[in-house]
C-alpha cells in the first residue's frame, strides 16, 4: 500500500513546523495565515475530567502560534472535525495578547474535515523522559512491540477497524531521549484549561532530543511517550501527533483512542446532556476503557469506533451502506460492524428531514475486538455533524446508562421517531446481523402501533 496523509500527516507537518519549531509571537497584530492544528484530551479512567480541545496555527514559515480557542469556539466554524487541518486566517490583537493568543477572528480558508484514509501510515514512537522522574521498566522492544501484526498490536488493529484499508506497516520506536527540562516546566505552561502552549512546548522539545536519532520527516504519524503524567489527559489530533502518559501506553485502548484523534476523529457521546463526553461503551472514540478487552502486556484493548467515524473516513464503500431520504417502506439485511468481506450493509443512514442531522443504523457483536461489548444488537445514533460530539447514542430508556436494553435494539423493538416520520424496526436475526424495517414519512405511521410483528412481549419507544 501507497502512504498517504490525513488531515495534515507529519511529512507536511515536519515542514510546516522547521527543523526547530518555536512558538510564534503575536505582538504586530493583524491578519495571519497558516493551518489550524486541533488536539482532543482524554482523561485516565475512572478521573472526571472535562472534555478539552487544544488549538494551535501552522504558520507558513515554520513557526507555530498557540491559540486560546476552545470546543465552542471551534463548534461555531462546524465543529473541530470539520476544522482540523483546515487552511484558515486568524485576526490577531496587537500589543501581543499572551500565550496563549486569543483571536479576534478565525475564518476558513479552505476545508479540513476528514478526507478518505487509506494505505500505509508508519507511525514513530518518541519515548521521552522527564529528568526528574525515574524512568519505568518497559524499554524499546515493549514500544516496538506495540505495532505488531497480531492482536492487540496496532497494525493488526488498525487494519480490523478499516476492513485492511489502512495499516502501519514501518512503524518503530525510539529512546529514551531526556527531556531538556523537569516536568514542572511543562505542567506550569497550563493556563486554565488550556493547554495548547505545553502541548507544543511538549511536542518541540521530544522531537527536537529525537531528531539527531530519527528521521522524522520519513514517518507520517508519531506518539509521544513519556515517563510521567503531565496533567490528567492524553492527547491526540494535530494530524498525526498523540501525547501518552504511562497510563496511555500501558493501555492500547488509549493509543487506538489518541491516534483515532490523530485521524481527525472526535469523541461520540451519549444522549444524557452532560458535559462528559466519555460515557458511550459501543465506541472507543468515547469510552475507550469500559466492555473492552484486556492483554496481559498492552492492557486494555480498544473495541471498534462507530459506523459513523468509519464512513467519514473512506472505510465503508458505497456497497455496504445506503441513505433513506424519500417516503417508503424497506427492509435492509445489516452484517455486525466487525465483519470484513461482507456482501451485505454495514451502515444505513437516515435523514431526519429539513436538517443535516440524521441516524445511523448499525449492527454491532461480540466478536474480534469488540468481544467484551454489552450484547449483540442493532445501535443506533442520531448525527449532528456540527456538534462537538457529532454522534450521540441513542437510549431513549436510559440514556447515562449506554449499556442497557434500551441502546440495544433486538428483534420486535422499534424505535419511532414521529415528529419525523421515521420508524425503525428490528425484524429478525440473520447470519451475521439483523434484517431491519424502516419507514419513512407517511409510510411510518402504518405501523406505529408498538406491536408491528403482532407479539405483545415486544415494545416500541418514542422519540421526545
Amino acid at each position: 500500500m501507497t502512504t498517504r496523509c490525513v488531515t495534515l500527516c507529519l511529512v507536511g507537518l515536519t515542514s510546516l513546523l522547521a527543523a526547530a519549531p518555536s512558538s510564534a509571537s503575536a505582538e504586530n497584530g493583524g491578519w495571519v495565515e497558516g493551518t489550524l492544528l486541533v488536539a482532543w484530551s482524554t482523561p485516565e479512567a475512572g478521573v472526571a475530567a472535562p472534555s478539552l480541545t487544544a488549538a494551535s496555527l501552522a504558520l507558513d514559515d515554520g513557526r507555530r502560534l498557540d491559540l486560546g480557542l476552545d470546543a465552542d469556539d471551534l463548534a461555531g466554524l462546524g465543529g473541530p472535525g470539520a476544522v482540523a487541518g483546515a487552511r484558515v486566517r486568524v485576526l490577531l490583537p496587537s500589543g501581543g495578547g499572551g500565550s496563549p493568543v486569543r483571536p479576534l477572528a478565525l475564518e476558513p480558508l479552505a476545508g479540513g474535515g476528514f478526507p478518505d484514509a487509506s494505505g500505509s501510515y508508519p507511525y514513530v514512537s518518541l519515548m521521552c523522559a522527564f529528568p526528574d522522574v525515574a524512568l519505568p521498566s518497559e524499554g524499546l522492544s515493549y514500544f516496538q512491540g506495540m505495532y505488531a501484526n497480531v492482536m492487540p498490536g496496532l497494525d493488526h488493529y488498525w487494519r480490523a477497524q478499516s476492513y485492511d484499508m489502512v495499516d502501519v506497516v514501518g512503524s518503530t520506536a525510539a529512546g529514551w531521549f531526556t527531556l531538556p527540562h523537569n516536568r514542572s516546566h511543562y505542567t506550569d505552561m497550563i493556563s486554565g484549561n488550556n493547554y495548547s502552549v505545553m502541548l507544543g512546548a511538549l511536542y518541540d522539545d521530544c522531537t527536537g532530543v529525537a531528531s539527531g536519532s530519527v528521521n522524522l520527516p520519513s514517518y507520517v504519524g508519531i506518539n509521544l511517550m513519556f515517563n510521567e503524567t503531565f496533567g490528567p489527559y492524553a492527547w491526540g489530533g494535530w494530524g498525526g501527533v498523540t501525547w501518552e502518559p504511562p497510563w496511555g501506553w500501558r493501555n492500547v485502548a488509549v493509543i487506538g483512542h489518541e491516534m483515532g484523534h490523530a485521524f481527525g476523529l472526535p469523541h461520540s457521546n451519549n444522549a444524557d446532556g452532560d458535559s462528559d463526553p466519555y460515557d458511550n461503551p459501543w465506541d472507543v472514540m468515547s469510552n475507550s476503557w469500559g466492555y473492552a478487552l484486556s492483554d496481559q502486556t498492552y492492557g486494555t484493548v480498544g473495541k471498534h469506533t462507530i459506523s459513523y467515524h468509519k464512513d467519514i473516513l473512506g472505510w465503508i464503500p458505497a456497497a455496504r451502506k445506503t441513505t433513506v431520504s424519500t417516503a417508503g417502506y424497506r427492509t435492509f439485511d445489516i452484517d455486525h460492524l466487525t465483519l470484513a468481506g461482507t456482501a451485505n450493509l454495514h451502515l444505513v443512514r437516515v435523514v431526519i428531514p429539513g436538517s443535516s442531522r440524521f441516524y445511523t443504523v448499525e449492527v454491532r457483536d461480540r466478536t474480534g475486538y469488540d468481544g467484551n461489548l454489552p450484547g449483540f444488537a442493532v445501535i443506533l445514533h442520531e448525527v449532528d455533524p456540527g456538534r462537538q460530539e457529532p454522534a450521540w447514542l441513542v437510549d431513549l430508556v436510559d440514556p447515562a446508562n449506554g449499556a442497557d436494553a434500551g441502546a440495544m435494539w433486538l428483534p420486535g423493538e422499534c424505535f419511532d421517531d414521529a415528529a419525523n416520520q421515521i420508524l425503525i424496526c428490528v425484524d429478525s436475526v440473520t447470519a451475521e446481523g439483523y434484517r431491519v424495517e424502516i419507514g419513512y414519512g407517511e409510510w411510518s405511521l402504518l405501523f406505529d402501533d408498538g406491536f408491528e410483528n403482532g407479539t405483545t412481549s415486544a415494545w416500541s419507544s418514542t422519540a421526545p
